[in-house]
């Protein structure tokens, strides 16, 4: 009974015998209908019978001189072991990583995903924080949850916080991994504080933790730790409570965690208010910043310089058709354009406050940051909902700096229109 393959569609077209699209990460139909497009571009295959391969003549009856052979061939057989839950969560999550739409990749949320099956059945933590995230993956896309998101959404919150209570597993990369999935899964389908009043001050604890232990070694344990000091940076521009060892962004910490400096590529500028160690400065000023005045000052006039950098770079892609390629790259130069105008914003607001410098220049300075925010949405909103993720973010806080009637009204339409990606949030409260 050899297998001969079968059809490649998803499991809904396949139940109704339609043809399938097989387009990503939805087919035609699913999307059309509303459903979950599972199975799509998975290798079937139809068992069929071949007589000749077995002993039995027409009348069912077995035929003389094959008794023994199979007998034997029997005594051979083996029931199939099912696949074992590792083998399952790394499935689920490897047949989500081939997602290519930059509108639903999960590789936007760090280089270091594509490794993270290879590290399941290590850390219960760790699995069930994959389980949750593959389950409520299909949610970015049809916007509808089910049962199922919340019961492994709320087993990985009993896994993490075992893993959190143990200190022998409280800092260990997998753990610290567990915490930034859970974190993007309630992002998806979370409500309020589910898990922590601050993913961020959780984060830094654990990211202090390890660097003091100085146990990280490897590439993958190093982009952790530097894609998440990077969300906890920025987190702590907002909440004074969120502090942070040196050591993560000098090179006197360890191998895996030091942030050295990163050269610039294909002849493009650096842009040096981005690099971790800028963040950290910045976000320093923001607990002492009358003290710090000196250094915004200096601060705002790097941004300037960034800010014009990251347009041209933007620019140069506005006018042509991208690759694939070219629209990953397009992602993360409207994310660290975002937050070179946040940071803008911010440094602006504290000149302005203590009268330092021109206080009508500022005022247009402040405006134009606005009106670069707004234009910022409507281009990056060609790739929500994931690739533009930190969008509402930016939005918010250019709300908080202009009182323009105008300006107020159409960021309001747009965090409207980043809600609707997921309906749970509340960002435009109305």
């Amino acid at each position: 009974m050899p297998g001969v393959p079968s059809s490649r569609g998803c499991d809904a077209c396949r139940q109704t015998k339609k043809k399938c699209d097989q387009l990503t990460p939805s087919c035609s139909r699913c999307a059309r209908r509303g459903l979950p497009c599972i199975g799509s571009g998975q290798r079937r295959y139809k068992f069929m019978s071949t007589p000749d391969q077995f002993p039995f003549n027409a009348k069912g009856i077995l035929a003389h001189g094959a008794q023994a052979q199979t007998e034997s061939s029997v005594m051979k057989l083996s029931p199939r072991l099912p696949p074992s839950r590792t083998m399952q969560d790394a499935s689920n999550l490897v047949s989500a990583l081939q997602v290519t739409d930059v509108r639903f990749e999960l590789g936007i949320y760090g280089p270091f995903f594509a490794e993270i099956p290879r590290r399941l059945g290590r850390s219960e933590a760790l699995d069930a924080s994959v389980r949750a995230l593959t389950t409520a993956y299909p949610s970015v896309h049809s916007r509808r949850f089910t049962s199922d998101m919340y019961r492994s959404y709320g087993e990985a919150l009993r896994h993490l916080r075992r893993a959190l209570g143990d200190p022998a597993r409280a800092t260990s990369v997998e753990t610290l991994c567990a915490v930034y999935l859970v974190m993007i899964c309630q992002g998806w389908i979370g409500r309020g504080a589910d898990f922590v009043p601050s993913h961020g001050e959780a984060m830094a604890h654990l990211l202090n933790a390890a660097v003091a232990r100085q146990d990280w070694q490897g590439q993958f344990e190093a982009e952790v730790a530097n894609t998440l000091l990077v969300i906890v940076l920025l987190e702590s521009f907002g909440n004074s409570k969120i502090k942070l060892d040196p050591r993560l962004w000098t090179t006197s910490g360890p191998p895996a965690i030091a942030r050295p400096a990163r050269p610039p590529t294909n002849g493009a500028p650096e842009i040096e208010c981005l690099r971790v160690s800028s963040l950290a400065a910045i976000s320093g000023y923001t607990r002492d910043i009358q003290g710090s005045l000196p250094a915004i000052i200096s601060t705002y006039q790097a941004l300037q310089t960034d800010l014009a950098n990251m347009k041209a770079l933007l620019s140069g892609m506005s006018a042509v058709e991208l690759t694939l390629a070219q629209r990953r790259i397009h992602v993360r130069r409207l994310t660290g354009y975002g937050t070179l105008l946040l940071l803008g914003m911010m440094a602006n607001w504290a000149l302005s406050v203590y009268g330092i410098g021109d206080p009508r220049a500022l005022e247009l300075e402040r405006a134009m940051l606005v009106d670069e925010v707004v234009e910022l949405a409507q281009q990056a909103a060609q790739y929500r909902p994931l690739g533009s993720g930190a969008v509402p973010g930016f939005i918010m806080a250019a709300k908080a700096m202009t009182s323009d009637v105008g300006k107020l009204e159409r960021m309001q339409e747009l965090l409207l229109e980043y809600q609707s990606d997921f309906p749970l949030s509340n960002w435009a409260p109305g």
